[in-house]
């Protein structure tokens, strides 16, 4: 025992920067304030340029660090291997650390690949500082990942108005940024003994980050300008978790929740009689809505509840296909439904794409399908086709609603192409019944609002248990539901028609061009100046 404990400590020891670097970026990122945003990554950085002897040394240090930031950021994962995954409190902490081992691994690489540079070429720290930064940058685009996420979100969330540039170069791009930040704060602290030019650099860096404080805030003051608006109401009807299984499970409950979000319908139609149109969360008619199966028991019980509300409803229900064939499996699929009051669908239903794995598919059963026999107890719902929006006849005109289901919202690319299709307002549909409180809702919803930035759409969510939303094109977030509780509010959702593309929503990451050819110009020139001191 004592060796044990002699081992972790001289472990803790070494790897106290890395450690340090871990705790700072996962007590900067939502929900906390973004206190140490542009140094919490420098202490590890330092120690990959200064203290480590070896690329191996250098991996590890990165492993410590994504380790830390992976559990205090994202420990709700603990909890949602409890619910969702119904697992006993001890599998699901190991879960937990499973994922905190192997979930941000592009950090320890980035950090491992800027030491072998460093050795190889005899780079200077400074230099080595900036290519890691770079490198984590990019990997962290291309790492698969359960869902992305980046430091580029707490712009947003602490209301920093540089989040504005994202529809110039997407949260990435600030999270490139920030990296940036954080290797120029550690070429200071190496600099710090030549007080003039460590203090030079601190007021330029002071001055940049004004700057694009400042930059960012009048650039969202063009995006101040709206020429159309309609009121839309969302009712959170707070569905438990095993009343949402039994449902989906044919296992009753359907009359229950359809009865409550009738009922809450109604209620919010009370208080606000203005409404033009009603938004219901992910799956929050449990059963199928498609036009050919409008004859079912639940679907008829909707229908007639819907017709005294006179209203037109945008829910999340499930889908299928007719079928042309007996003998062929058919798929259902989480889909978002456009209907009339009498239950109609006015368009075709937008179908989920982005599957969770394990709850809403099994990885690699769509290429060896034994695997379903093997556990038949995980969902296995349909793959839609892409970005589609729903088109709504209003006033004389078409507004196109652009569907994004639960953390569909979290992939730039995918509300990139409800822009490019021409949506008017994005609607996101959510259940985070299975996240916990009160971290995950937190996070979710500024990952998710944030695709209203990049592509400058309005964006509406509408979640089972909170939190609901909505947000402006210039950024304006409005009221938010509390979470885990019934309540019902409308949002004036004011938005441009036919408003013009964001330069993100035409290049995307078109930054990382620039990144590679930074990349390219640090190392040549550091191994040119490392030659010529040899010489």
């Amino acid at each position: 025992m004592k060796k044990w404990f002699q081992f972790f400590k001289h472990k803790a020891y070494e790897f106290r920067w890395a450690i340090l670097s871990g705790i700072l970026v996962g007590t900067s990122y939502i929900p906390f304030p973004p206190w140490a945003l542009i140094f919490c990554y420098t202490p590890l950085w330092l120690y990959a340029t200064e203290d480590s002897r070896s690329v191996k040394d250098s991996f590890w240090a990165g492993w410590v660090t994504q380790f830390f930031l992976t559990l205090i950021g994202f420990h709700w994962i603990a909890y949602t291997a409890h619910e969702f995954g119904q697992m006993p409190w001890s599998l699901s902490v190991l879960a937990l650390l499973l994922f905190c081992a192997l979930m941000h691994l592009y950090i320890p690489v980035a950090v491992a690949l800027g030491t072998w540079l460093r050795l190889r070429f005899s780079l200077s720290g400074g230099k080595t500082l900036f290519i890691i930064a770079l490198l984590q940058s990019l990997l962290e685009r291309i790492w698969p990942v359960i869902f992305d996420w980046n430091l580029g979100y707490t712009f947003f969330w602490a209301k920093i108005p540089t989040y504005h540039l994202a529809d110039l170069v997407g949260f990435f791009g600030l999270s490139t940024t920030i990296l940036l930040f954080n290797a120029w704060m550690g070429y200071i602290w190496l600099k710090q003994s030549y007080v003039k030019r460590a203090l030079t650099h601190l007021s330029f860096l002071s001055l940049t980050f004004a700057a694009l404080v400042g930059i960012g805030y009048w650039h969202g003051l063009g995006w101040n300008h709206f020429d159309r608006e309609i009121r839309a109401t969302i009712v959170q009807a707070n569905i438990g978790n095993l009343e949402k299984v039994y449902a989906e499970q044919g296992r009753g409950y359907q009359e229950v929740i359809t009865k409550k979000f009738l009922t809450l319908s109604q209620e919010a139609l009370l208080k606000f009689p203005q409404t033009d149109i009603l938004i219901w969360p992910e799956t929050a008619f449990p059963d199928y809505l498609d036009q050919h199966l409008l004859g079912r028991k639940h679907t008829q019980m909707l229908t007639q509840g819907l017709a005294p509300l006179g209203k037109p409803l945008i829910t999340g229900a499930y889908s299928k296909d007719p079928k042309t064939d007996e003998k062929l499996d058919q798929s259902t699929y989480n889909a978002l439904f456009l209907v009339d009051a009498q239950g109609n669908n006015l368009d075709s239903p937008y179908r989920k794409t982005h599957l969770l794995a394990f709850g809403e598919y099994l990885p690699l059963s769509e290429r060896f399908p034994f695997l379903l026999k093997l556990l038949p107890f995980v969902s296995n719902f349909g793959r839609g086709k892409g970005p589609q929006v729903m088109a709504w006849g209003y006033q004389g005109e078409t507004i196109h609603w652009g569907g994004q289901i639960c953390y569909e919202g979290l992939y730039p690319e995918f509300t990139r192409g409800l822009a490019e299709k021409g949506t008017d307002i994005l609607v996101n549909a959510t259940n985070d019944s299975w996240f916990g409180h009160p971290s995950e809702p937190q996070q979710h919803l500024y990952m998710t609002l944030a695709r209203a930035i990049e592509v400058r759409r309005p964006l509406v969510r509408s979640t089972n248990t909170g939190i609901s939303t909505a947000v402006l094109a210039n950024g304006d977030v409005l009221q938010k539901s509390p979470l885990q509780q019934e309540w019902s509010g409308q949002f004036v959702i004011k938005y441009r028609k036919d408003a013009p593309t964001t330069f993100y929503v035409q290049w995307g990451h078109w930054d990382w061009v620039l990144i590679l050819i930074a990349l390219a110009a640090l190392i040549t020139t550091g191994a040119l100046h490392a030659r010529s001191r040899r010489s």
